[in-house]
């Protein structure tokens, strides 16, 4: 009997085998990928320097006022304005005695500081330095003859100033007839706008202590009205 020898191909299924090229190509690109990134990180704009904090402007101290010396009030009580009208706020009050310093004068007006560093104006015939006598009279020359020449009236003896405990503000004016010999003969009160009777009182008062050098005319003394104004 005859053998029958029978042959059956056989495919062998092989799997895919990386080659040795393409394994040495897998870290070469993990390497030039971070050669990229560190390079990219490298050429990046560095990140701004912080500014400096801007230095804090200086402090610039005002030189203070120069002064022209000290007066004393002469006056019984004195009024410190604001400006130098009679129609200013009055900022403070003050008595006979007290120490100013001169910041600027002229004839009618004074500027001075209080102690306490305030600031305000006041009626230069009512300071003076400390230890002069002031005198609000002139001193006229005589006339051939004797007679004096013509001039104003002026103060002898300026009105006493009084300090009033009343809430009330405002202005008296009151009207004085002045003799000849310089003394207040009569007064009118002209108008009251602080409304307290007692204020106007006060301002009569203070008018009647005064005591005038009259207004001289062709050598003869005159009789004259004074109008006094007082600020509460």
């Amino acid at each position: 009997m005859g053998s029958h020898l029978s042959y059956r191909s056989h495919r062998s299924h092989r799997l895919p085998v990386a080659t040795p090229r393409l394994l040495a190509c897998a870290p070469v690109r993990r390497s030039l990928a971070v050669l990229i990134v560190l390079f990219a990180l490298g050429c990046a704009a560095p990140a701004p320097a912080p500014r400096p904090a801007p230095e804090p402007a200086p402090v610039i101290t005002p030189a203070p006022a120069a002064t022209l010396g000290t007066v004393a009030v002469t006056a019984s009580a004195l009024n410190v304005r604001r400006e130098k009208s009679t129609n200013a706020e009055v900022v403070a009050q003050l008595r006979r005695g007290t120490k100013l310093t001169v910041l600027e004068a002229d004839e009618a007006w004074t500027r001075v500081r209080l102690e306490n560093g305030d600031e305000g104006w006041v009626a230069s015939r009512f300071v003076a330095a400390p230890g002069a006598t002031r005198s609000t009279a002139p001193a006229p020359s005589r006339r051939r003859g004797g007679c004096p020449p013509d001039s104003d009236f002026a103060f002898l003896e300026t009105p006493t100033l009084t300090f009033s405990d009343s809430p009330k503000k405002g202005m008296v004016v009151v009207e004085a007839t002045v003799n000849a010999q310089g003394k207040v003969t009569s007064t009118k009160l002209v108008s009251n706008t602080t409304g307290d009777e007692s204020l106007a009182f006060l301002a009569v008062r203070e008018i009647r202590s005064a005591k005038f050098s009259p207004p001289i005319r062709n050598c003869v003394p005159r009789t004259f009205i004074y109008t006094y104004r007082r600020t509460f």
